[in-house]
C-alpha cells in the first residue's frame, strides 16, 4: 500500500533535483575553467582545450545525472 504523499515529499525532491543541478554546473564550470587555464598555459590562438573539456563536461554533468536518477529510484 502507497504512503500518501506529504508536502516534506515534495520540499525533499526539490532539493535533490535543486542539487543536482548545482553540481551539474559545477562540473561544467570547472571543466570550462581548466580549459582556459591550459589554453592560457601553452599560449594557443584557438581555444583548443576549452572547447573539449566544455564538451567533456557536458557530457560528464549529463552522465553524473544519469547515474543518480537511476540511482534514486
Amino acid at each position: 500500500m502507497k504512503k500518501p504523499k506529504t508536502p516534506k515529499d515534495d520540499y525533499n525532491r526539490f532539493i535533490q533535483y535543486s542539487s543536482l543541478a548545482f553540481e551539474m554546473m559545477v562540473i561544467m564550470a570547472l571543466g570550462v575553467f581548466a580549459g582556459i587555464k591550459i589554453d592560457a598555459w601553452l599560449n594557443l590562438n584557438f581555444p583548443v582545450f576549452t572547447l573539449i573539456l566544455m564538451i567533456l563536461s557536458v557530457i560528464g554533468a549529463i552522465f553524473h545525472a544519469i547515474k543518480n536518477f537511476i540511482k534514486k529510484k
